[in-house]
C-alpha cells in the first residue's frame, strides 16, 4: 500500500526503485532475525503432562493432503472444501492477470505511475475491507448469513471483473474495483476465520500451510493456463474462464459451505454426536 503510493508520488527510476527494494529487504531480514522466538508448544505440553504416570500416545494429524483427500471425517471434508475455494480463487486471480495489464495499456495507455496509483488504491481498499467491512458484514448477517455474504462476494467479483475489462471509462474502473477489492477482502477474511476454526490450535499451522501451497501452485499454473486459453480461444477467453470460475464458486458455496464448513466447528467427528459451543 505504501510502496505504490511512494512510487506514484516520487516516480523513481527503475535503478533507484531496485536499490530501495534491496535496502528494504535487507532491513526486513535484520528485524526478522531479532524477533523473539515463541514459546514451544511441545515444551508447554511436556510440562503439563510431566506429573502423569502413564504416557499418552501423540495423535496423528488429519490435516495432511492425503488424509484430507480421503474425506473420512467432518473436519477433513471442511478443510478440503476450503482448499477447493482457495485454489479456484487463486486460479481466477492469476488467469485474469494474464490479460488485465495489457488491457489497461491498450485502453488507457497505462504507464508505471498509473499502475502505482492504481495499486495504491487497491491496497488502501483491501486494508479497509479486511479491517472494517468484513467484521461489520458478518455482525450484520450473523453466522447463518456467512454463506450469503461469500456468495455475494463471488457475484461481485465475477460481474466486476467483466465490467472493468470492457469499460472505456477510467472512473468506472476505479469504482468497479472499489467493489471488487472490498468483496475480495471480505471473502478472504471470512474464509480464513472459518478455516482457523476447523483445526485445533496445534494443527492450524499445517492446515494453512497446505492452503498456501495450493495457492502458490495456482500461481504457477494460472498464468500458463491463461496464456493457453488466450492463444487457442481468443484474447477475451481468459475473462470468460474467470467469470466461469466465480460462477462455479457461487454454486459450490451455495451447495455446501454451511453443510461442511460452518457446521464443522460444532462436530466432534463422531457420528450422532454434536457439541454445541457457547456464543462469545
Amino acid at each position: 500500500m505504501i510502496g505504490p503510493m511512494i512510487s506514484a508520488v516520487a516516480s523513481p527510476t527503475f535503478q533507484f526503485a531496485s536499490y530501495f527494494a534491496i535496502v528494504c529487504t535487507l532491513a526486513s531480514v535484520v528485524f526478522v532475525y531479532h524477533l523473539p522466538l515463541p514459546v514451544s508448544s511441545a515444551h508447554t505440553h511436556h510440562e503439563k503432562t510431566s506429573h502423569e504416570t502413564k504416557p499418552t500416545q501423540q495423535k496423528k494429524t488429519e490435516f495432511t493432503l492425503i488424509n484430507m483427500l480421503k474425506l473420512k471425517t467432518p473436519k477433513s471434508r471442511a478443510a478440503m472444501f476450503c482448499l477447493v475455494i482457495r485454489l479456484n480463487m487463486a486460479l481466477a486471480f492469476h488467469i485474469f492477470n494474464t490479460v488485465w495489464p495489457a488491457s489497461l495499456k491498450t485502453r488507457f495507455n497505462f504507464g508505471p505511475t498509473d499502475h502505482a496509483r492504481f495499486m495504491s488504491f487497491i491496497g488502501v481498499t483491501y486494508a479497509f475491507s479486511q479491517g472494517y467491512l468484513a467484521k461489520r458484514l458478518v455482525q450484520m448477517w450473523g453466522k447463518d448469513g456467512k454463506t450469503f455474504v461469500i456468495m455475494a462476494c463471488c457475484a461481485v467479483l465475477g460481474a466486476g471483473r467483466y465490467i472493468a475489462y470492457y469499460t472505456e471509462s477510467l472512473i468506472v474502473i476505479y469504482a468497479t474495483f472499489l467493489f471488487i477489492i472490498n468483496a475480495l477482502g471480505t471473502m478472504n477474511t471470512v474464509i480464513t476465520a472459518d478455516t482457523g476454526a476447523i483445526a485445533p490450535s496445534n494443527e492450524v499451522g499445517g492446515l494453512f500451510g497446505i492452503l498456501e501451497a495450493s495457492q502458490s501452485a495456482a500461481g504457477m499454473v494460472g498464468p500458463f493456463l491463461g496464456g493457453l486459453i488466450s492463444h487457442y480461444l481468443g484474447e477475451d477467453a481468459p475473462l470468460i474462464a474467470v467469470v466461469a470460475v466465480y460462477g462455479f464458486l457461487f454454486s459450490f458455496i451455495s451447495w455446501g459451505y454451511e453443510r461442511y464448513v460452518i457446521s464443522s466447528d460444532n462436530d466432534d467427528g463422531k457420528p450422532g454426536r454434536t457439541e454445541v459451543k457457547k456464543s462469545i
